[in-house]
């Protein structure tokens, strides 16, 4: 099922707004099994809208539109889609007593702008809106199926996880053209990743992505139409590289997937140079106690653990850099780690995730302190 989004508006093409909506549909999708093969902006402009909708429709199976439906002169979409596709705008009274009844609720009675979103393309099915005025719809133009959607993030998201995620679903039946496999790393940089995992071509049909969301690297196995044999040898191809540097497999986060190997054990937290970051990553443990202080100490054989329960803690930096200390079991494991990294943020998601991952690597029986090609060890400890 090929599909294509088209987002619409002057403030997506200038760069004022960042399209969320459109990275959020693809990855929503391609969770589905489906994988959008085009993205489109286009401006408030109608010509251009009425051609770019017509382009969509005669490549694609399934069109997302987003924006556009809005009361105001420049919302065109409605207008573009009807002319594009010969669908002349036709009065919805339904849909306009939805309004005034929303309005009257309030208290309140409706702008005569708003009539403007009940005028939609005769024949089009609605798409139902319970948080906004403005209701999508689906207009059918050859083989091609065109949704569209309000631009309103909340509006939006609601309205293809309830309206048309469904009705794919129904379409597709069973077929899905894509399948993903996720895998997170810790401590090697995607260049040393791709010189080791680049050098042979992936099977027809199976490719890999990449992509770095400091402070790790996502690993994407996407398979397309692949026969889940090839998949899975795809993956242990993968993984006989990367599991030294492997901290987190599927579609929830790696610091998610470490919290839940402690179970309900409580967690205290102490935090130095990292300022909060390590307190980001593991807010939703139920059991967390979290510190920070400007006056711990720079030195390893300095810091000291607290407490009964499951401690990290990540001291100030240093001459020989950033020490880190986890206390579990009754027992300590340290290491002091230089980060060469031009951005200060970055740095420190860094430095709390290789404080994460001794929690983890311990929580595994692994050895607590892993042989990292981006950190640099200057000394450490085990008592």
């Amino acid at each position: 099922m090929r599909i294509e989004i088209l987002s619409t508006g002057d403030e997506i093409v200038t760069g004022l707004v960042v399209d969320t909506n459109a990275a959020w549909l693809s990855a929503l999708l391609l969770e589905q099994g489906w994988q959008v093969r085009r993205r489109t902006t286009v401006g408030d402009n109608l010509a251009d809208l009425k051609a770019v909708l017509r382009e969509c429709a005669n490549r694609a199976e399934v069109v997302l539109v987003c924006g556009g439906l809005g009361p105001t002169a420049d919302d065109l979409t409605a207008q573009a889609a009807a002319e594009a596709f010969d669908q002349p705008l036709t009065l919805f009274p339904d849909w306009l007593a939805t309004m005034e009844a929303r309005y009257a609720s309030r208290g309140r009675a409706m702008p005569a702008s708003n009539t403007k979103q009940a005028w939609l393309p005769q024949g089009c099915e609605i798409l139902d809106n319970p948080v906004g005025t403005a209701c999508g719809f689906l207009v059918h133009s050859g083989q091609s199926r065109l949704f569209f959607t309000p631009g309103v993030p909340f509006e939006f998201k609601q309205m293809v996880r309830e309206q048309i995620v469904p009705r794919l679903k129904a379409l597709a039946g069973a077929q899905t053209d894509t399948e993903l496999r996720r895998f997170y790393t810790f401590g090697i940089s995607e260049s040393a990743l791709s010189d080791r995992l680049d050098a042979a071509p992936w099977p027809t049909g199976i490719e890999l992505g990449y992509r770095s969301s400091m402070p790790l690297i996502e690993l994407k196995l996407i398979g397309h139409g692949a026969a889940p044999a090839d998949m899975d040898a795809a993956e242990a191809r993968l993984l006989q590289v990367i599991t030294p540097w492997l901290v987190g497999k599927g579609n929830e986060e790696p610091a998610s997937q470490i919290l839940a190997l402690l179970g309900e054990r409580s967690l205290c937290l102490r935090e130095g140079e990292t300022r909060g970051a390590l307190l980001a990553m593991c807010h939703t443990h139920p059991a967390l106690e979290a510190h920070f202080s400007h006056a711990l100490p720079d030195e390893l054989d300095l810091l000291a653990g607290e407490g009964p329960h499951p401690g990290l803690t990540i001291g100030r930096a240093g001459p020989h850099g950033v020490p880190l200390l986890l206390c579990i079991d009754g027992r300590q494991f340290g290491q002091t780690l230089k980060v060469s990294h031009p951005d200060p943020g970055s740095g420190r998601r860094i430095l709390a995730f290789a404080a994460l991952d001794m929690l983890r690597r311990h929580l595994l029986g692994l050895p607590v302190l892993a042989d990292y090609l981006t950190l640099t060890r200057t000394a450490s400890r085990l008592a």
